[in-house]
């Protein structure tokens, strides 16, 4: 029988679901049909009804506009709706652990992200810069009601967010990483920083320093990971995970993010100051690729290698950095 857009279907499916789910199972619950029947449809000898396939693309959220590649000009993507109160926040990140712990259990992975921001990766080793980034986001982004009137003092966080941004950061720290840096990449932090101290938004000037002495830390954890060429986990131990950074001269313009692994590709796009959206549409992923080759192709590696233009690249960073606690202290 030839089914190519169940054939395609399968294709998708197979690549959406972890190593550690037995498909077969997974569709005959889903379908209601016997573990025999849900095979059969898997090797496509038995056509899916109408109901099924809209079940499956429900089920596994997969665009209906995945099964045909061939309108390049037409593209589907999922997002993370994201609300005000704290469950919905939970949710957001809780998807993201989701997106991230998937990747680490491929057998062959690898992350190009281009860094028009501080990966959040970075930030989530940071207590308090993940805190005060939680804060930010759901006071200033999303205005929470019981925010409004709070200003920021350090101890806010909520464990459980603090929990899941932590293992998010343990997880990338498996997964094999090409990051692509400019010497913009920290400035949004740091405005946002430099926003709440004008605003009077933080509780007390020793806040904000201790907020910049983590971006410090994290700047000294990412040089050490560029001498290296490996990643540091959460913690400080060293990985066996290769790690590469890119100097770019280039104006990035947004987090993108392209997933390579052994059975698929996906794209990240930030979107909405720190969510994001995602696709494997082929078309896109492919342009997509090609963006970050011609990137990394302008730019300067600065892991492992280029000692001088490395050191020169992260006192550049901390630079910034000094620049704002001067302005901080003496205004």
């Amino acid at each position: 029988m030839n089914l190519p857009y169940q054939q395609k279907l399968v294709e998708i499916v197979k690549s959406q679901v972890s190593p550690n789910i037995s498909l077969p199972a997974e569709l005959s619950q889903l379908l209601e049909i016997s573990a025999d029947s849900a095979y059969r449809r898997l090797r496509c000898e038995t056509a899916f009804t109408l109901d099924e396939t809209v079940a499956v693309c429900r089920h596994f959220e997969i665009p209906l506009e995945a099964l045909n590649e061939l309108v390049a000009s037409i593209v589907s993507f999922r997002f993370n709706p994201l609300g005000k109160d704290r469950n919905e926040f939970l949710a957001y990140l809780k998807n993201f652990l989701s997106h991230i712990s998937q990747i680490a259990n491929f057998g062959e992975k690898h992350v190009f992200y281009a860094a028009e921001d501080i990966p959040l990766f970075h930030l989530y080793g940071q207590k308090t810069l993940t805190s005060f980034k939680f804060f930010y986001w759901r006071k200033t982004i999303l205005s929470h009601e019981s925010l409004q009137n709070q200003k920021f003092n350090g101890n806010q966080g909520d464990p459980e967010m603090i929990e899941l941004a932590q293992k998010a950061a343990v997880f990338y720290a498996e997964v094999p990483s090409t990051e692509i840096w400019t010497e913009e990449t920290i400035s949004s932090t740091l405005k946002q920083i430099k926003f709440y101290w004008e605003a009077g938004m933080f509780e007390n000037l020793e806040v904000g320093l201790l907020l910049l002495e983590e971006i410090r830390e994290m700047l000294r954890l990412l040089h050490r990971q560029c001498d290296l060429g490996l990643k540091i986990k959460p913690g400080g131990n060293v990985s066996r995970t290769p790690f590469t950074c890119y100097h770019s001269d280039l104006m990035i313009g947004n987090n993108c993010v392209l997933v390579q692994t052994n059975e698929r590709k996906s794209s990240f796009l930030g979107y909405n100051t720190f969510n994001f959206m995602s696709t494997s549409n082929l078309n896109f992923n492919f342009q997509n690729e090609q963006w970050m080759e011609n990137l990394i192709s302008k730019s300067t590696q600065i892991s492992h290698s280029a000692e001088k233009m490395r050191n020169q690249f992260f006192k550049g960073l901390h630079r910034k950095v000094d620049e704002l606690q001067n302005f901080m202290e003496n205004e």
